[in-house]
């Protein structure tokens, strides 16, 4: 069996799986409509096992809804059912997922293909399994038929009344999404949240300036949880492009001409450098990369539905937060960390070690330890952390989170040396050569990366929003 494991016991629970379950069958995707409601319903089956899980789109208006039977809704429905499908596929690893795609077109099947090995490389990764066997997974596709029907053009009755649709999760960047691309001239914004807390909703309600709020509901079930518990394999899977499709989902029931994510050109950056000859990054579906690649997809498969993009995507995380300075009674509401679901911050994990070593750098240390609750600088428990963000020597791999680059992380810490003495979180990194030859902080803010994927309408804002 193609699987690499330190535990062999592992390893051949792996392949008794494999041997077990060797299809993984989308059987169902299909979506019910109640007034201003959609509710999507999928059915996955692997063996005698099988999920039925829903998803929830809330605050659309009856007629918007009703779009959801166009042919091009429905090939979303059934994308956002392949990358639902993921969660739980990784329980088995089966070497087939028979998927219920739109049509049997080869490309478009390739097209997954393609998508997986990277949507799912942390996964591999932490789990020590060699994807790279021949058979490992096949996606194959039934052939098409009538009921697929052509793909309808686009779903908006009034062309260039509705506003794009931002993706909000309440935290730094989607709120310096928001205030970079705000029209004066028509503030209205409307916001896409997914399983939102009562603060993200509550900030999304203040910046909204007249525009609706579309949300997004979903749990996974607790049959998988049950069988995560009992030993079968977990991880992380493809978060941030199921966010995409069910995005642009919503954005073509509204009409909205663009879906924008709050994605930056630090997302790129892989946490390991090449695992079995692919590198890792925990970001992918932010990347570059991956939003090409969606570009491809949706104008091949999917006419009508809104551009995606990432209008931050020339920005480092630096410079995204050190654009929220005009807004900072705004930017002291937002909440990043993963541990407590955006209540609050935990003070240890890399998310906010990463966002207090931002925010000490740009607006000042007593700032920073006002919105974090406590000095994370005076936890010598962190220095780990930061030499690992900061990529250092021994460090291990760079924190499966969402951080700053290795050169930004040196750069901040540089800086925040020459502004304080008692530093035991990053005493070992002011020491590290690395750091000291780190570019300096200024310079960095005035960075600007690729922008091939910035709408041109777009990109004065982003630059006046960046100073750069």
């Amino acid at each position: 069996m193609p699987f690499l494991a330190s535990d062999p016991a592992r390893n051949e629970q792996l392949g008794r799986l494999r041997d077990s379950y060797p299809v993984f069958r989308v059987e169902d995707a299909r979506a019910a409509v109640d007034s201003g409601t959609v509710r999507l319903e999928f059915r996955f089956a692997c063996g005698e096992t099988t999920f039925a899980p829903q998803v929830e789109f809330a605050g659309l208006r009856p007629g918007e809804a009703a779009r959801v039977t166009a042919p091009t809704a429905r090939r979303l429905v059934r994308a956002l059912a392949i990358v639902e499908a993921l969660s739980y596929w990784k329980a088995f690893c089966s070497p087939v997922i028979a998927a219920v795609l739109p049509s049997g077109d080869p490309a478009e099947t390739a097209w997954w293909e393609s998508f997986w090995p990277k949507a799912m490389g942390e996964f591999f990764y932490r789990n020590g399994i060699d994807f790279t066997g021949p058979g490992f997974l096949r996606i194959a596709a039934r052939a098409s038929t009538a009921a697929d029907g052509e793909p309808a053009g686009s779903a908006t009755d009034s062309p260039g009344t509705v506003p794009a649709l931002v993706m909000f999760s309440g935290g730094k960047d989607s709120l310096a999404l928001t205030c970079a691309i705000r029209d004066d001239a028509a503030p209205a914004t409307d916001f896409f949240l997914y399983n939102p807390t009562e603060g993200q909703r509550a900030l999304a309600g203040s910046l909204a300036d007249g525009g609706r709020i579309i949300e997004v509901r979903r749990q996974v079930l607790p049959e998988l949880l049950a069988l995560n518990d009992s030993g079968h394999p977990n991880g992380h899977t493809p978060y941030s492009a199921y966010l995409a499709l069910a995005a642009l989902l919503a954005g073509y029931l509204r009409g909205s001409p663009m879906v924008l994510a709050g994605n930056t050109r630090s997302d790129d950056e892989p946490n390991v450098g090449s695992y079995l000859g692919m590198p890792v990054n925990h970001q992918w579906t932010k990347s570059h990369e991956f939003e090409a690649a969606l570009g491809v997809y949706r104008d091949r498969w999917l006419p009508g539905a809104p551009v995606y993009s990432s209008p931050l995507r020339p920005l480092l995380e630096l410079q995204v937060i050190r654009s929220l300075q005009p807004h900072m009674d705004a930017y002291l509401r937002t909440a990043s960390c993963n541990k407590t679901k955006g209540q609050g911050w935990c003070r240890k994990c890399a998310k906010c070690a990463w966002v207090f070593l931002a925010t000490s750098s740009l607006f000042g240390h007593d700032l920073a330890v006002g919105k974090a609750g406590g000095d994370l600088f005076a936890y010598a428990g962190l220095s780990g952390l930061y030499e690992a963000m900061a990529g250092l020597p021994g460090a291990g791999d760079k924190p499966f989170e969402c951080t700053g680059t290795e050169d930004e992380v040196r750069s901040a810490i540089q800086y925040a040396g020459q502004q304080g003495t008692d530093l035991p979180a990053l005493a070992t990194c002011l020491r590290d050569p690395a750091v000291q030859a780190a570019r300096p902080l200024d310079v960095v803010l005035k960075d600007w990366g690729q922008d091939d994927l910035l709408p041109e309408a777009l990109m004065a804002r982003v630059r006046r929003a960046a100073r750069v």
